[in-house]
């Protein structure tokens, strides 16, 4: 009886604390969810990406023409923000040395930058062909730069990369929950970042990657309407609000270095 009522109590206190959250800070209801999805979903660091992400062959089968978008847009590398200069918080993992860590934004937390878009056109279309993907950018990572250890903190999506500049000496490689993963061009991984991860690029070249945020279809049938809905809440951040802002490259590519990749390809 007494195990029964002390279930109550912090059944109380966890449903009294997300009522104070949503009127507070909507967005933050991830971090109390997530915490739930811990109890009820187990899973390794690295999955296998074909099971749990099996739309990524759209992506992959296609990374050569990513990749010329790609080399086009980072002729103007400068001018694309820097991480912690789209979002403030993460600053203690961008910006911890002189290398920089640059992220050109397509979609942010499910909210499509037409501006970026315009850059790279059929990097977006293939993007708009796989469903159930929240966040997708190119993530540039500069020559001897270390993005120390940390942890996501929602549950409810899969971590995708896809190689698309890679090193060709030297070690590039990231640590998940233990699992190495050393990242070639043209493969992909998925992984749960919410397991301790840390970033090593020890060469004296730039890595980039296709980086999404992909809805996690493997949880129990109850918490995936949640899982969209609880998402979702983050549309009403002002951290949000500030991060799609500052998301924006503002320089504009050459035209006609836009065409040069896609005549190749007719």
């Amino acid at each position: 009886m007494i195990i029964l009522e002390i279930l109550g109590v912090i059944l109380l206190a966890f449903i009294l604390l997300n009522v104070i959250l949503y009127f507070v800070e909507p967005s933050l209801i991830a971090i109390t969810f997530s915490l739930v999805l811990r109890i009820f979903k187990k899973n390794p660091p690295i999955v296998d990406v074909d099971e749990f992400f099996p739309q990524h062959k759209i992506l992959k089968d296609n990374w050569r023409v990513i990749q010329e978008e790609l080399i086009e847009v980072l002729k103007n590398e400068n001018d694309i923000p820097k991480f912690h200069e789209v979002d403030k918080i993460q600053r203690f993992i961008s910006d911890k040395d002189k290398s920089a860590w640059r992220v050109f934004m397509f979609k942010a937390y499910d909210n499509w930058q037409d501006a970026n878009c315009a850059k790279a056109p059929k990097t977006t279309a293939l993007l708009k062909q796989v469903p159930g993907i929240t966040t997708a950018m190119f993530s540039i990572i500069g020559p001897r730069k270390h993005i120390p250890p940390h942890n996501g903190f929602y549950k409810g999506v899969w971590r995708y990369h896809l190689g698309l500049i890679i090193p060709k000496e030297g070690e590039c490689y990231i640590i998940d929950g233990g699992q190495r993963y050393d990242w070639k061009e043209g493969e992909d991984v998925l992984f749960d970042d919410t397991f301790q991860h840390a970033v090593w690029n020890k060469t004296n070249e730039t890595r980039v990657v296709l980086f999404c945020d992909v809805f996690r279809t493997d949880l129990p049938k109850i918490f995936q309407p949640m899982n969209r809905w609880v998402y979702g809440l983050r549309e009403k951040s002002k951290r949000l609000k500030n991060v799609l802002k500052n998301a924006e490259v503002q320089v504009d590519l050459d035209p006609e270095e836009i065409e040069k990749p896609l005549a190749k390809q007719a």
